[in-house]
């Protein structure tokens, strides 16, 4: 009996992972307006009442989907003297994992999708960084690491731009690493602690 449970569990997690992995694909491809929950079931290779069983809505479907790309700990536990080199292999190197930019680009359309993202993107980037960088500024200074990380993301992924082709230019690399660091040796200096 209690492995009957342990066979059920395992594949509901298995299912509720698949239905994640297919939505991310659908929502970062064609927006969360045109994404319909029988293209993402189909995708995923379930019935679609389960995403209401495990997601309860499309909205919690799509706020599960985003809030599990959006990880600040691939940025928060960089040592702080080598904060800009993480980022700029993060950014730079093929990704473990989807990248969140093209799902929060295409979200813009609808309200409550939007809504989901702007909320999502406060909780679990802007203020996890900020407390990160624990200066009088941290807020700003997360700003403007995630104003440049979605920058490189954006002409690398979603509009390539040739100077941010991979590999990276050794001047655009160094740049961008000496940028990044100034961050967070700027968060990091006497009078700056918070």
């Amino acid at each position: 009996m209690a492995g009957d449970n342990l066979k059920l569990q395992r594949d509901a997690q298995r299912t509720r992972t698949a239905i994640l992995a297919a939505a991310q694909e659908t929502f970062s491809t064609r927006g969360y307006s045109d994404a319909g929950v029988r293209d993402i079931t189909a995708a995923a290779g379930v019935n679609p009442a389960l995403v209401s069983r495990y997601f309860g809505s499309k909205e919690g479907l799509f706020e599960a989907a985003l809030t599990d790309l959006l990880d600040t700990t691939l940025l928060t536990s960089a040592p702080r003297e080598s904060f800009g080199e993480a980022m700029v292999t993060l950014l730079t190197e093929p990704p473990a994992r989807r990248n969140p930019l093209p799902i929060m680009l295409l979200a813009c359309a609808d309200p409550r999708a939007r809504a989901i993202t702007l909320r999502l993107l406060h909780e679990l980037t802007l203020e996890p960084l900020a407390r990160w960088f624990g200066a009088e500024e941290g807020a700003s200074r997360a700003a403007r690491a995630m104003l440049i990380a979605s920058g490189v993301v954006l002409y690398r992924v979603v509009y390539p731009l040739a100077p941010l082709a991979s590999p990276l230019e050794e001047s655009m690399q160094a740049w961008l690493i000496s940028t990044f660091q100034a961050l967070a040796d700027e968060a990091a200096a006497p009078g700056n602690a918070g």
